[in-house]
């Protein structure tokens, strides 16, 4: 039997009959932090969180609808935990853009809760206690992250994803998230500040400052990215500072990129989703048309040993054989660090799915092969190259043979490669240290190193701690 707990509440005394809450998080770092937010109230509101979805007494599923495979895979999670008999809280994107229809489609549902009502969902909850089914979703977007002490941390270790805005001012053809997020809401400078320090209190090494347009962040609120960066860098404790993702705007200017060659916690690394090369596809895409090599030269000039992600689209709806080898000669050119390519794919309520002249399914498939295999090669070259050298890695985990998984400041967390560390008696480490690692053996997309010491900014570059 469900006993009651007293919580106390803005307003008055209550009580509530504790649940066991379970969830899934699906899509992206956004979409993690909101999961977290989310788990944090119910357990501030008495409830508690359990990780195996079997012993729980309802879950809580933070779905994607991105593209049609994120849409999809939404749906079959739903399905399956709904064939175990769950009861289930709907949340996130595909909530907000589906709203009433999943209450339909799915009676194990007790609750659909849009992108905008996060916070609410500890009253959401009381009202299914007392027998209601709800809807909760806000058509004007408001909502911004302001109190992250509400988060019940389910992934914290040496990195941890801190949201500085929501929503986006611009309108890719292929996108629609600002039709579920809204346009561009910034956090504070201070309230993120406050947010970090008292993650580096709990020990957290690298902070990844995410949002769907990092370059525009504080644009709405008459400041910016530089400033914001500039402030983390004081704080004591912490030791990288990274960003996801930088839109290819004005404000990925001169101010910008000396703030990450200059501050010395800021990595020397920038993942700015460009895709795609030929200017007819971006116009059809309703993005920024530019120069690629032009821009990847200024900021690999302006940054010494900056290391560049990006992501491109094959398939998108017109692309013709002669734009796709543009992209193609492009990635050959350019030799990115990092390089993702995605498949274009229509989602129902996306601009770019009433276009015509459709590409066929095989076609983006070999196109998709052809650059991962180019780019392949050159990743395979980037890494040898850094054989031989010393350099810092973060560690992210320790396993029972002792290996320890780490990554370079150019690798993002659960995106880019990692390196791999052999055992050491002599250096002891946990997760978020930063070690010194002679890098030895290169593959594609990982590397193998040894300890030679512990990384401190107070070793000055030489024949053993050496700058790349």
């Amino acid at each position: 039997m469900m006993t009651t707990t007293t919580v106390l509440t803005a307003n008055a005394e209550t009580q509530v009959t504790p649940m066991k809450i379970g969830f899934v998080h699906l899509g992206c770092p956004k979409n993690l932090v909101d999961t977290e937010t989310m788990l944090g109230v119910l357990e501030r509101d008495g409830h508690h969180i359990v990780a195996n979805e079997q012993e729980a007494d309802m879950v809580l599923v933070n779905t994607c609808a991105f593209i049609e495979e994120a849409q999809q895979e939404s749906v079959e999670t739903l399905v399956g935990l709904a064939s175990q008999g769950k009861r289930l809280l709907i949340a996130g994107c595909l909530a907000q853009k589906f709203q009433g229809e999943l209450l339909d489609l799915f009676p194990e549902a007790d609750a659909v809760v849009g992108t905008h009502q996060i916070a609410d969902v500890a009253s959401v909850i009381r009202k299914v206690q007392k027998g209601e089914r709800v809807l909760s979703i806000q058509q004007d977007p408001t909502y911004l992250l302001d109190q992250d002490d509400l988060r019940r941390h389910v992934t914290m270790g040496a990195s941890v994803y801190v949201k500085i805005s929501e929503g986006c001012d611009y309108r890719c053809k292929f996108c629609i998230i600002p039709s579920m997020r809204g346009n561009l809401r910034s956090r504070s400078v201070a309230n993120i500040v406050d947010n970090v320090r008292g993650l580096v209190e709990k020990g957290v090494s690298e902070v990844v400052l995410i949002g769907q347009d990092n370059t525009s962040y504080g644009r709405d609120i008459d400041t910016n990215l530089p400033a914001l960066l500039t402030e983390l860098n004081a704080i004591e404790g912490l030791k990288w500072i990274r960003f996801l993702y930088a839109y290819p705007n004005n404000r990925l200017n001169l101010e910008l990129l000396h703030a990450i060659r200059d501050l010395d916690k800021v990595v020397k690394y920038l993942d700015c989703p460009l895709q795609h090369s030929h200017p007819e596809v971006l116009k059809r895409m309703n993005r920024p048309v530019q120069d690629i090599t032009e821009l990847v030269s200024w900021v690999r000039e302006t940054i010494p040993n900056v290391k560049l992600r990006t992501s491109f689209i094959v398939g998108y709806p017109g692309e013709t054989e002669e734009e796709y080898q543009h992209l193609k000669q492009t990635i050959e050119t350019v030799k990115w660090d990092r390089l993702g390519v995605f498949e274009y794919s229509d989602v129902d309520t996306a601009t770019s799915t009433a276009l015509g002249d459709k590409v066929p399914k095989a076609v983006m498939t070999a196109r998709r092969k052809e650059l991962m295999a180019i780019q392949q090669k050159i990743s395979y070259q980037h890494n040898q190259a850094l054989m031989g050298k010393v350099i810092p890695v973060i560690v992210d985990e320790i396993r029972s043979s002792g290996l320890m998984m780490g990554r370079s400041q150019w690798d993002s967390p659960e995106i880019d490669n990692q390196v791999l560390i052999s055992a050491s008696s002599q250096f002891a480490a946990l997760p978020g240290d930063l070690l010194a690692v002679k890098l030895g053996m290169a593959t594609p997309y990982d590397i193998k190193g040894e300890v030679v010491g512990y990384w401190s900014d107070d070793i000055a570059p030489t024949q053993a701690f050496m700058s790349i």
